[in-house]
């Protein structure tokens, strides 16, 4: 097969960074901020888990459903960039209404809808990298996957603190949002070449109503890197929903508490470059097992020494060793991902795969958010967020074990794996 060129890597990348630019402001800071002000202290925990739960059900749903539906598009331009542009169109409308909701109520009909939109975009979207880079180079691909994410992660949560102190910062940063998020549509469209898809084609409702039917048992290996990928995911997500208020409350930084998350993002990043850059190609010629597991111990042993730092330069040496692991992580679970990947519906079983990410966003609040409300109302203000952060580490344990049972393949192979 040919090799990918530097448009093709491009082509698959880019319209991440402008998804993690947006989803890591609004989970880190963008949403807990608002829930707070909109509900108080007391109540945030609470509010922040049912919020974020029920719009990540929303996402997980749309992204197998859409997937499966560009599976077998027709469309003269092809099967996964009309879903693009249209998705993410329609969410730059609903970004505007955010800002304006003055209620509980509110906020979560405007953040279900931009969940429900967004992921029709990035259902098919996120199929590109099976479509149009051959497994030998998946390892390649997903490094410059990596790399975007990892620059969107720590853009997103540092324009969202520069901007949500100012008069109306947050109308302002769903008009960044806006700009971001079609410029890389727009971009990725132009650079990504698909051809209209000539195979068997089921009618919309028979592809709607086919699109949940998805089989696992002859894909054990698919299934155990799922499981591995949600344990791990369950701990970032934990982390994600109480970071701010664990720094605030537990730490007692409540007025630097922006800017050190701002720090923390910045010197994660540079460190998960420098691990994703060669982890991409590693896995394309050892094995992508192997380096997994050692990318998640690296990240527990981190964790723990963030979690017990007493002082603040061994937490930004425990964040910098974390963001080199969890580069080498981003790069390489990918690769396997794609490796693995069932081919007769590669969008579709994207979705579920991104099931592990998005059902963690349902469930980590959920247990989260009861857990440190009560330990915090029993034993004070910012225990509970401490006990979350022991929790985090026990999930991502759980998922490093899990990828003991993954059998890697050398080729495109259709079961058993």
């Amino acid at each position: 097969m040919m090799k990918p060129s530097l448009r093709d890597y491009l082509g698959i990348s880019l319209f991440w960074f402008a998804l993690s630019f947006f989803w890591g402001a609004v989970l880190i800071l963008v949403l807990p901020d608002r829930v707070e002000q909109l509900v108080g202290s007391q109540e945030k925990d609470r509010v922040l888990a049912i919020v974020t739960s029920i719009g990540a059900f929303v996402a997980s749903a749309t992204q197998i459903l859409f997937g499966a539906i560009s599976d077998r598009s027709r469309h003269r331009m092809g099967r996964r960039r009309p879903y693009l542009i249209v998705g993410t169109l329609l969410t730059t409308v609903a970004l505007f209404a955010f800002p304006a909701a003055r209620t509980v109520w509110t906020l979560l009909s405007v953040y279900i809808l931009i969940q429900f939109l967004l992921n029709v975009a990035n259902g098919p979207y996120q199929a590109l990298i099976p479509d149009r880079i051959p497994w030998q180079y998946h390892g390649t691909a997903s490094a410059w996957m990596g790399i975007c994410t990892l620059l969107g992660r720590i853009g997103g949560p540092f324009a969202a603190s520069l901007l949500l102190g100012s008069e109306r910062g947050l109308f302002w940063l769903m008009v960044l949002f806006a700009l971001f998020l079609n410029a890389f549509m727009l971009l990725n469209v132009w650079l990504v070449h698909e051809e209209p898809y000539t195979g068997n084609s089921p009618t919309l409702w028979e592809a709607i109503a086919s699109s949940y039917n998805v089989p696992l048992r002859p894909y054990p290996s698919f299934v155990w890197l799922l499981l591995s990928r949600l344990a791990i995911m369950m701990g970032i997500y934990t982390v994600n929903f109480c970071l701010l208020y664990y720094l605030r409350d537990t730490l007692g930084y409540r007025e630097e508490a922006f800017q050190l998350i701002t720090n923390f993002m910045i010197l994660s990043t540079v460190t998960g470059i420098l691990g994703t850059i060669p982890a991409g190609k590693l896995a394309d010629r050892y094995s992508k097992r192997l380096i997994l597991a050692l990318s998640c111990l690296i990240c527990l042993l981190a964790g723990m020494g963030f979690l017990f730092a007493t002082d603040l330069r061994v937490v930004y040496i425990a964040v910098g060793i974390f963001g080199a692991g969890f580069g080498v992580f981003q790069a390489v679970d990918w690769a396997l991902a794609c490796n693995l990947l069932p081919e007769e519906a590669p969008a579709k079983y994207m979705g579920v795969w991104g099931i592990a990410d998005t059902l963690p966003q349902v469930v980590a609040p959920l247990i989260a958010g009861p857990v440190a409300y009560s330990i915090n109302t029993q034993v004070g203000m910012g225990a509970g967020y401490r006990v979350l952060m022991l929790l985090a580490m026990v999930y991502w344990a759980v998922g490093t074990v899990v990828i003991r049972y993954i059998r890697e393949r050398e080729g495109p192979q259709p079961v058993g794996y």
